[in-house]
């Protein structure tokens, strides 16, 4: 394999990877459900990546030392998978095609490869009961805010037990469409736009860091809420300026390999396959990017400066919500003095 195969594996394997991680933001959509907000959702929100990338790197070391990474079992992009299977799943990421089960199986253990396909089940419904609250929610606080009445009066209204119907209806429908790609074509779809979310998100930070900068009397970086309590932020802005850096150029390259196969006509590859994968790398960041233009020419604004910092007033605290999570942890070695760096 030549340095630009190489490249371009390792480019789709960040693919691949990125989209097992997406989602841990989610935890932040608590927030107006949460009692104490300032207090749990840092720790909260932190922990929902640490946990995971601990999981997934000491898995991922165990998988490798069990299964051979050509194992024809396992799923491998453009290559026909046995012909064991039912030919409706063919191409599809099944359980059966997991790490996991292949291990198991090899290993002579009966019953856990039964039980795995039903945990890869659940874990599969939390994840889209995840989706439906994030974007029930999300939906409902954006109709409480909408300029129009119908919409307010429908989506952004609540039952009597305060839940969101009909904004939870709404978002349910979408979810439908998931049924009528069965390839992986709507995984590769959403990891262009959350691309494009995240590496929005890391711009944004590294524009408020320095805002924060330039007006030191607004946000004093200094205070008590910084140093130890709410705001907490190790090591940045160089985690932002990383964050939108990779972000930005996984977005640009992520469609290099379907480019190739269609331009190089790589054995094996269909010209109707290699313009679907382009067409799934580049349609997401392609709406992204023309919703924003859109917004920005309908409704003719403009990209705040920094001056528009002076203008604004952020609270010491909130009274009712005394900052207790420190109690106990401050001053504390090993484990404790680790746990609390983090926290």
């Amino acid at each position: 394999m030549d340095a630009y195969g190489l490249v371009t594996e390792l480019r789709t394997c960040m693919s691949i990877a990125i989209f097992q991680f997406i989602g841990g933001e989610m935890v932040l959509v608590t927030a107006a459900e949460t009692e104490s907000p300032r207090r749990d959702l840092p720790v909260a929100a932190r922990y929902m990546y640490l946990l995971p990338v601990s999981l997934y790197l000491i898995g991922i070391l165990l998988v490798g030392l069990c299964v051979d990474y050509l194992n024809p079992l396992l799923s491998h992009l453009h290559v026909p998978q046995s012909s064991t299977l039912n030919p409706r799943l063919i191409g599809i990421t099944t359980a059966a095609t997991s790490p996991y089960v292949i291990a198991i199986q090899a290993a002579g253990i009966k019953v856990l490869p039964s039980f795995l396909n039903a945990a890869f089940v659940l874990a599969a419904i939390t994840a889209a009961n995840s989706a439906l609250y994030v974007s029930s929610r999300t939906l409902f606080f954006l109709a409480r805010n909408s300029d129009f009445t119908r919409i307010r009066n429908t989506i952004g209204r609540t039952n009597n037990g305060h839940t969101p119907l009909a904004a939870i209806l709404v978002s349910f429908v979408p979810g439908l469409l998931a049924f009528l790609v069965p390839i992986g074509v709507f995984g590769r779809l959403y990891t262009g736009p959350l691309l494009c979310i995240y590496a929005s998100e890391c711009f944004a930070f590294i524009r408020f860091q320095q805002g924060m900068k330039l007006f030191p009397k607004t946000i004093n970086r200094n205070r008590n809420e910084y140093t130890k309590m709410h705001y907490r932020a190790h090591w940045q802005p160089l985690w932002a300026i990383l964050g939108l850096v990779l972000c930005t150029l996984l977005v640009v390259t992520q469609g290099w390999a379907a480019i190739y196969d269609l331009c190089a006509a790589s054995p094996g590859v269909s010209k109707g396959d290699s313009i679907t994968d382009i067409i799934a790398a580049y349609l997401g960041p392609t709406l992204f990017f023309g919703v924003y233009v859109t917004y920005k020419l309908v409704y003719k604004t403009k990209i705040r400066s920094y001056v528009s910092f002076k203008d604004k007033w952020y609270p010491d605290d909130v009274p009712d919500e005394s900052d207790i999570r420190n109690e106990g942890w401050e001053g504390k070695g090993g484990i404790k003095g680790f746990l609390s760096w983090i926290r």
